[in-house]
């Protein structure tokens, strides 16, 4: 990891570090999320299933990665830091450097170009992107710092990492194929709310080993507020919440119980692992909260998987 940010200084000098605030270890991680919403598409899944893409739009698909992963995502997530200031760990980025002086404007910047990028794709892609802008800015910028608002943070976590990646993969999935209509249909909602809960189940983890620089920082969030073991509580009551939603979806899909099985597993998996964390909390240090994130986001990997198993399980 650090030989790669030498290289990176070499190659790039300083400005290599507005590209680490961008976070590249966590694009996998949200790719993955928005291929599941292009591939539980109606139109992508119909393609699919008649081994035909008579229509297909292969700089839809780049341009659409561009401006979610790569610039709304990864610019969100420089601005982020840009306010934070942030100098201990922090998600996807170890030992960060001192943030460059004009991370703020390079990010925003930066997410602007993806919402135009977005807007290339399909006119609703742009108008998801360009309100995720707006919600990163009202999280981050000091004069609203909703990340400092208990409940707000969880809000805009929950609408835009979680909701919104899906609901933009969908659209996504549907415009790269030339479909009339890139709106979700009723299972796709199902799995937007789905997701959007998922992440809110998830985003406490991603606070508890943050808690202390948080408070240290002045920002009230939501862990902060309520603590590590009741954020954990809220945490399995969402949890719970998204299987409802998520089963739901895969149900509209198969009308049938075997395809669904696998995702079944996965989510019992994911509220046993909070249950143990519950139970565990007030024992562990940071290291393993931070740790304990990252497993979580390995079960989340599941999860996403046994979606597509979900999807197309039928077919095979």
């Amino acid at each position: 990891m650090f030989r790669t940010r030498m290289l990176g200084r070499k190659l790039f000098g300083p400005s290599f570090d507005y590209i680490l605030f961008l976070r590249p270890r966590q694009w996998p991680i949200l790719t993955f999320q928005l291929i599941v919403g292009i591939f539980t598409a109606p139109s992508v899944a119909a393609a699919i299933s008649r081994g035909s893409f008579e229509t297909f739009s292969w700089n839809g698909l780049v341009m659409a990665w561009l401006a979610w992963v790569v610039c709304l995502n990864g610019g969100t997530l420089a601005f982020n830091s840009a306010y934070d200031h942030d100098e201990k760990d922090i998600a996807y980025l170890v030992k960060p450097p001192i943030p460059p002086h004009r991370l703020a404007t390079f990010s925003f910047i930066l997410m602007v170009i993806g919402s135009g990028l977005a807007f290339l794709v399909t006119p609703a892609f742009g108008l998801v992107t360009g309100v995720c802008v707006i919600m990163s800015v009202l999280y981050s910028h000091d004069s609203f710092r909703w990340k400092s608002i208990p409940g707000g943070d969880l809000a805009i976590n929950m609408v835009g990492y979680g909701g919104c990646t899906t609901l933009s993969g969908i659209m996504v999935g549907q415009a790269i194929l030339g479909a009339i209509s890139v709106n979700p249909d009723l299972a796709g909602w199902l799995l937007i709310v789905g997701f959007g809960l998922l992440f809110g189940s998830f985003y406490p983890l991603t606070q508890i080993y943050q808690l202390d620089t948080d408070q240290e920082r002045g920002d009230l969030t939501l862990v902060a507020a309520i603590g590590a073991g009741k954020a954990l509580t809220l945490a399995i009551v969402l949890g719970i919440a998204a299987a409802i939603f998520l089963l739901g979806s895969t149900w509209l899909w198969n009308d049938a119980l075997t395809p669904i099985l696998p995702l079944l597993v996965a989510l019992i998996i994911w509220t046993v692992m909070l249950a143990v964390w519950h139970r565990k909390s007030a024992s562990m240090d940071v290291v393993a909260h931070e740790k304990g994130m990252y497993i979580a986001l390995t079960v989340w990997a599941v999860i996403d998987v046994s979606i597509l198993i979900s999807r197309y399980g039928s077919m095979l």
